[in-house]
């Protein structure tokens, strides 16, 4: 069951303030008011809580928002409410991050006398640990503090927040399958007022399920950072209730599917789709209905839309049109499968960042780092050799003075060693350079975006700057930086935009050495899109660069598949050809996109060589493995440029500046007809497993004792999809699919496994595979759903599924395969194959 299911029953709903504490306890001594709200507020209420303290005059309230829930490498937002009633105070708010994270995350603020103020302080959580402290300092003295509480998932749990008139409705339903190690999805109430104003902010949430809460309460900052967290692959789930359609009215049309305009009975069997068969005392359901505008409709009544589906470049937006708490519904099995299929396992290729090595190896890639060249190493040892031998012997003995190459061997080393150095210090050169690496998020035909920014300070020799970045930029440490651990601790300064810029104090750069730093931004992109097809197993069309720049090595992405288009000038449209790839084994991504790896040290390698480990960061796993394909549910544009995305000044100066942008835009392939979904135009999911050690790389699939769940789905489409043939294998090393297959029929009754060591087994069990090999199941979504077993699959062999529609969501084509390791001798490998032959309407 979720971690957090009855949050609502253990406290009131939070207000706005947080303000729990009573006048009595607020005119208490510092020392025991902590230690009364650590004790009590920490241990019934947790993070939930607001923290209240006041010094002399000052009242100072903290709370850490999505209710204290935070991912580690995401942002947190601190929202700090103050009310000055003594001396004006002008100061900074300050986190200590500690020896995890090594930065201080700090905030200005100004409170004349009479002032309430609140302020937002984003800070990264720390790994271990759940507390930290919030400081008023003014100079070197503290005012007055407030301790925090952080609830801290690590980057694979699934975080999934409520908001609704009656959260306990909706929690009480959602019963999620654990992730890949065991753990259990963290389910939230929250309220507008949990929001962050930040697209940064709103990083650790996956999921949002919104029900009967008028949508104009959100601010323009929330609802600009709730498109840039959709475009970076969040997914809103907005489901009906008794509000009525008004609530919706806030939000803008082009996230939504279709803008409710009336209210309609919906024929119980109209959503057998999406919940499987219906169950006794199913009945019609009010539900809100309107006009397809975009997307696809799910489920309709007559020509207008009742469950609809938008795509928003690597997000979601899912309006179910009728009360998923309706009693006949809530009640019954049912409920869980149309959760499971509207919230999904956490996707690996979501925007976070787990390990950030590849891109912060490329901010340290810069010539002024590189190797001087090999041709003047050797010309200056060439030099050295013959000045040091045979010249000065030969100007000696001319000079009939030998016994001088006691004074002139030592001259001779030390004016080349003056050499040596005087030309490494003009390869490095003079001057501070920023080199800045970025990843920008957007959307299709849209400009909004959000930026991963990873920028080195270079510095030829020994000193600190300040550092000081526009546009509101949110700045940290790198995740993984294996380069800058030696260096002081971030003093960062957490700017307001133009007016104040972010800044980072007495950073302290060696002597031609860089400093790393990561930045996140919200931006904007330059507009691009395409108009993809997929017919025959190839997806052709147009891609169009809308903007006013030139974009470079321009690629279109499905899985591994890649179609590399080259640069494309401004307003400029070329046509796609992309090969849909069935092969586990081909070239990777980065190869295909940027070129094979490459030894060249001038300018145009490292360029290459920094574009490379951009793209193979994307294809790096949580898991700790390049997997060499791309992890989105949808074709990709990658597109490079060299315009940077951040304001940055070093000391009060422009530094001289190196920029390498990659812009990374999700787009939809449109589906109609005959199809085979195989290869790159199926994903695979990860959705829960009980076996002691679980992995799942290109193709190949490792697991210990136990069973795993897998969940197989095709790339978008609109429409539904009438599968007529079901295809799989199951090999031994990953190959691929054969054509054809033989006829399998899952069996009545699966067979009990023979696991007794002794000798003791029952009669009629079926030993266990001796081949290193799991035995397969299908979830069968007909009837109340169940598990059925295949029969004992060969390797390497095709077999053909009988009755796949049992299997097959027609909304989605999603299938859920589940391996099972009944083996006494342990681990198993193997690579498992499936292709789906259906219609798309």
């Amino acid at each position: 069951m979720p971690l957090i299911r009855h949050i609502e029953e253990l406290v009131p709903q939070q207000t706005g303030s947080g303000r729990h504490a009573s006048p009595a306890s607020r005119s208490a001594g510092r020392l025991g008011r902590l230690l009364v709200a650590g004790v009590v507020l920490g241990v019934v209420v947790g993070p939930l809580a607001g923290w209240v303290s006041a010094a002399e005059g000052l009242t100072m309230e903290a709370r850490v928002l999505l209710q204290g829930h935070a991912r580690t490498g995401a942002w947190s937002a601190i929202e700090v409410t103050l009310a000055n009633d003594g001396p004006p105070i002008r100061g900074e708010l300050r986190l200590d991050a500690g020896q995890q994270l090594r930065a201080r995350f700090s905030m200005a603020v100004d409170l004349p006398t009479g002032s309430r103020q609140t302020y937002v302080l984003h800070a990264q959580p720390p790994a271990f640990g759940r507390a930290g402290t919030i400081s008023l300092v003014t100079g070197d003295q503290v005012v007055d503090s407030v301790p925090i509480a952080y609830v801290v998932h690590d980057p694979s749990q699934l975080f999934v927040g409520v908001l609704a008139e009656r959260p306990q409705a909706i929690t009480s339903e959602l019963d999620l399958p654990s992730n890949i190690n065991g753990v259990q999805p963290v389910i939230v109430p929250l309220t507008v007022d949990d929001l962050p104003g930040t697209a940064a902010g709103w990083s650790a949430l996956d999921h949002l399920v919104w029900q009967d809460v008028d949508s104009n309460r959100l601010s323009p900052s929330q609802l600009d950072s709730l498109r840039r967290w959709l475009a970076a692959g969040g997914r809103l789930v907005i489901a009906g209730g008794t509000a009525g359609i008004g609530t919706l009215a806030g939000f803008p049309d082009d996230l939504l599917p279709f803008r409710p305009t009336a209210t309609v009975d919906l024929d119980a069997a109209s959503i057998a789709p999406l919940v499987g068969s219906l169950p006794d005392g199913a009945s019609q359901l009010p539900a809100m209905a309107g006009p397809l505008a975009r997307g696809k409709a799910i489920v309709s009544s007559g020509d207008q839309a009742v469950v609809a589906e938008l795509t928003y470049g690597s997000g979601r937006i899912t309006i179910l049109g009728f009360d998923p708490a309706t009693p006949w519904l809530a009640e019954s099995r049912a409920v869980e499968g149309l959760w499971r299929g509207l919230l999904p396992a956490r996707a690996s290729g979501a925007g976070l960042f787990v390990d950030d090595s590849q891109i912060v190896s490329s901010v340290y890639n810069i010539p002024a780092l590189a190797l001087p060249p090999t041709s003047g190493l050797l010309i200056l040892l060439g030099a050295y050799i013959l000045v040091i031998g045979p010249l000065n012997y030969i100007v000696l003995r001319r000079l009939d003075r030998r016994e001088w190459a006691w004074l002139t061997m030592p001259a001779v080393v030390v004016g080349f060693a003056v050499a040596a150095l005087a030309y490494g210090f003009t390869l490095r050169g003079t001057d501070i350079v920023v080199n800045e690496v970025a990843v920008v998020r957007g959307a299709p035909n849209a400009t909004e975006a959000s930026a991963q920014v990873y920028f080195g300070v270079f510095s030829p020799t020994r000193a600190t700057y300040l550092v000081e970045v526009g546009g509101g930029a949110l700045l940290a440490t790198p995740i993984s930086d294996p380069f800058g651990s030696s260096g002081n601790a971030l003093d960062v300064v957490q700017g307001t935009g133009a007016e104040q810029p972010s800044a980072v104090r007495n950073l302290t750069v060696s002597a031609s050495s860089l400093r790393a730093i990561r930045a996140e931004v919200a931006t904007t992109a330059p507009r691009m899109g395409a108009d993809l097809r997929l017919s025959n197993g190839v997806v052709s069309g147009t891609f169009h660069n809308d903007s006013d720049q030139t974009l470079e090595s321009v690629a279109i992405v499905l899985g591994s598949s890649v179609a590399a288009l080259g640069d494309v000038g401004p307003g400029e449209s070329v046509p796609v050809r992309l090969q849909i790839t069935t092969n586990p084994f081909g070239p990777g991504v980065p190869d295909q996109v940027i070129g094979a790896a490459f030894d060249s040290i001038d300018e145009a390698g490292i360029l290459r060589q920094v574009r490379y480990n951009m793209v193979s960061q994307l294809t790096f796993d949580a898991s700790g493995m390049f997997t060499g394909r791309l992890p989105a549910e949808q074709a990709v544009i990658l597109a490079f440029g060299r315009q940077s995305q951040l304001e940055v000044k070093v000391s009060g100066s422009e530094p001289r500046r190196q920029s390498n942008v990659m812009y990374y835009v999700p787009v939809g392939v449109e589906i109609r007809g005959q199809v085979t979904f195989e290869g790159d135009l199926i994903n695979s999911t990860v959705v829960e497993s009980n076996a002691l050690f679980f992995s799942k790389e290109r193709g190949f699939l490792n697991m210990d004792a136990g069973s795993a769940t897998v969940a197989y789905r095709p790339i978008p489409f609109e429409g539904t999809f009438g599968v007529s043939e079901m295809r799989l294998s199951l090999s031994q090393g990953g190959g691929f699919l054969p054509p054809g297959g033989k006829p399998i029929v899952p069996l009545a009754t699966p067979p009990v496994a023979c696991t007794d060591f002794a000798g003791t087994t029952p009669d009629g069990c079926q030993p266990p595979r001796q081949d290193f090999l799991p035995e397969v199941e299908l979830f069968d979504r007909t009837g109340d759903g169940a598990w059925v077993r295949l029969p004992r699959l060969e390797p390497e062999a095709g077999y053909t599924v009988a009755d796949p529609e049992r299997y097959v969501d027609p909304n989605t084509g999603q299938v859920l395969v589940r391996f099972v390791n009944e083996s006494l001798q342990g681990g198993v490998g193997f690579g498992f194959q499936l292709a789906l032959t259906g219609i798309v309407r």
